[in-house]
């Protein structure tokens, strides 16, 4: 899959003329939504421009403008993104545009924290999510080692023959006029790089090892051991709940996970989940296995301690 061009748009571009736009110069667009979080401060194009990109079979995003002081007021801003987003179709990541001089002003925690609970609490809500900032924001106003690796990058650079940084897009040039055939004004021009890297498939009852202990809901490092086999309980997309003998450890992104040596991907198994009354023992009578096995497989500390609701991978002879 190659690199995509595309462009990202506000009310600024005024009536864009859809029947006009060509596929092969626009391949994705970023329409921005909102602003702030007081009522009326949705973009007035966004539900208009959302329409006609997807009239033409062109996937959308969509950005964020911050003005927010605070966590709290980063929540707030997330709450009412959300809310002038909703029933639209959107196959991209929703991006925290975070540049404005109000924000800067707040010091570089609070704006690491801004872009930290937005794109949190947009996770939480089924969105995929980033943050739209320069290379001079990730130098001097945030802590780039808490977002560098962490949430989809979409770096504001002009003029320049690269991203100083790794970025999921690229805005290479900004306000360039009459270059998009429907658009009559100045639009900025975007590069959405392409991955090669394949998407990891975890099942329930597989052992994983955490290659970054970052949670998944609440981008918080967690510990864990270096070593430490956990069992994956749930998964769900690119989000995977792991635990130890059944109780939840944190929910990860796959990303962050491998799986562990002794996995068995090529031999069919089932999951039980256990009921009131059993014990290890039965399970393994009535499936033709012994304790042994499904202690090694799902990692059990106390093969006596086992509760209602735990799921046991059970490899299939």
């Amino acid at each position: 899959m190659s690199d995509k061009k595309g462009i990202d748009v506000s009310y600024a571009q005024g009536y864009i003329d859809f029947e006009k736009l060509d596929k092969t110069q626009v391949q994705f667009a970023i329409v921005r939504s909102s602003f702030g979080w007081e009522a009326g401060q949705k973009d007035q194009m966004f539900d208009r421009n959302i329409k006609g990109f997807a009239s033409k079979g062109i996937p959308c995003g969509a950005y964020h403008y911050s003005y927010a002081q605070s966590s709290e007021d980063a929540v707030k801003e997330a709450e009412y993104c959300i809310e002038c987003i909703r029933g639209a179709k959107l196959s991209l990541p929703v991006f925290l545009d975070i540049e404005d001089p109000s924000v800067a002003a707040c010091g570089r925690r609070v704006c690491t924290d801004i872009i930290r609970e937005f794109c949190g609490y947009m996770k939480k809500h089924g969105y995929k999510t980033g943050v739209y900032l320069n290379p001079n924001w990730l130098e001097n106003y945030v802590y780039k080692d808490e977002i560098l690796g962490h949430y989809e990058i979409w770096l504001a650079q002009w003029d320049s023959d690269e991203p100083a940084y790794k970025c999921s897009m690229w805005q290479y040039k900004v306000g360039d006029s009459g270059c998009i055939n429907g658009i009559y004004g100045q639009v900025d021009l975007d590069i959405m790089y392409s991955t090669t890297e394949k998407t990891q498939k975890f099942h329930v009852g597989e052992h994983v090892i955490v290659t970054d202990p970052i949670n998944y809901d609440t981008g918080e490092k967690f510990t864990v051991y270096p070593d430490q086999k956990y069992t994956v309980i749930e998964a769900v997309g690119d989000r995977i709940v792991i635990g130890i003998n059944g109780n939840v450890t944190a929910a990860v992104n796959a990303k962050y996970l491998k799986k562990a040596a002794d996995n068995h991907a090529d031999k069919k198994y089932i999951v039980y989940t256990v009921r009131p009354g059993d014990t290890l023992s039965g399970i393994a009578q009535k499936y033709n296995t012994t304790v042994s096995a499904l202690v090694r497989e799902n990692n059990i500390q106390n093969p006596d301690l086992i509760f209602s609701g735990q799921k046991i991978r059970i490899i299939c002879n």
